[in-house]
């Protein structure tokens, strides 16, 4: 299922946004143009990565900067750990992403 989250021009490059659709917690980044979204909590201790550190397509939790790959979900520090990710779609201006 496809949900509508914002329009592309409202969310800055290089920052994170937190959305909810249909009882998933989103966190959504707009890295060099690109548009990517994971779960938003950290699995060691439901960080809101949402409001994590950038460094390139890697998003560092807010609470003990463990850093995740924006495009696998994966985490650096313990490779067997990782957050959902989610498709991104971009359709006139607006950012859909594929629950």
């Amino acid at each position: 299922m496809i949900h509508r989250l914002c329009r592309l021009a409202d969310l800055p490059d290089g920052k994170g946004r937190l959305f909810e659709a249909r009882g998933e917690s989103i966190a959504l980044f707009r890295v060099d143009g690109r548009v990517l979204a994971i779960s938003n909590a950290c699995p060691h201790r439901d960080g809101p990565l949402a409001f994590g550190d950038l460094a390139g397509l890697t998003v560092f939790c807010p609470l003990h900067a463990w850093g995740f790959d924006l495009l696998t979900g994966r985490c650096q520090e313990f490779p067997g750990v990782c957050v959902r990710t989610f498709p991104v779609h971009l359709e006139g201006g607006e950012v859909l992403v594929e629950l």
